[in-house]
């Protein structure tokens, strides 16, 4: 893979692991009036701390994920197939209950008022970091980095992390221009407008994935052979 074609990767993957959630935490800890120094320093070490994740896991496990032949493996046999049945049963509940807590929430929840302690801040930083290893866009690009020279490695995370969370990097360059309250506003009213909407259609997809895993298992498991590969 040349130079070019991780450049794509890195921003197709970056795409696929955008999350808007650290920059709505971020902006309504701003409007709680939460000291800006505080909320630079906490985008700050989300950010760095998801380059030093992906680099560090790149370094160590990046040449065995990349050795591994995924695709055979998951395409290989019954124990596959049983193994993707349940993965898919699995996820078909998640979306089922996902639907019906949406049916049965109707009645508005009151809304908590976001955390004025700095250090909460900090910690939710911290756990943003460390949850992204489930994401797996994030995981493929650890695996293709691997590949890369140390220093297009270490440029790939940086842009990686810049724009996965695009949301929040506009925030924090706002911030410390000192010109956030317009953005900070207007996010979280088109996110507030949004989110019941991506809820559904994280739902829908969730549901669909289910219904795929489940034919392209039942198929093998009866006929032997599986609807892809």
């Amino acid at each position: 893979m040349n130079v070019a074609e991780y450049a794509a990767t890195v921003l197709a993957t970056a795409a696929g692991g955008f999350d808007p959630a650290p920059m709505v935490i971020m902006a309504a800890a701003l409007g709680a009036g939460l000291r800006r120094r505080h909320v630079v320093g906490a985008s700050a070490l989300l950010l760095g701390g998801t380059v030093l994740l992906g680099l560090g896991l790149t370094l160590l496990v990046g040449p065995v994920l990349q050795s591994v032949d995924w695709w055979g493996l998951v395409r290989h046999g019954a124990v596959a197939a049983w193994v993707e049945l349940a993965l898919g049963v699995a996820i078909g509940v998640f979306a089922a209950m996902r639907a019906v807590s949406r049916r049965r929430g109707t009645a508005p929840e009151e809304e908590k008022p976001p955390a004025r302690n700095a250090w909460a801040l900090y910690v939710t930083a911290l756990v943003f970091v460390g949850i992204v290893v489930f994401d797996p866009p994030f995981d493929i690009h650890v695996a293709v980095a691997a590949a890369q020279p140390l220093p297009v490695m270490v440029l790939g995370w940086v842009a990686w992390a810049l724009i996965s969370q695009i949301a929040l990097t506009l925030l924090l360059l706002l911030t410390v221009l000192g010109r956030q309250e317009r953005f900070s506003a207007v996010m979280q009213r088109a996110w507030a407008r949004i989110s019941p909407w991506v809820g559904v259609a994280v739902t829908v997809l969730l549901g669909l994935a289910a219904l795929f895993l489940v034919l392209d298992a039942g198929r093998f498991l009866l006929l032997g052979h599986f609807l892809v590969g």
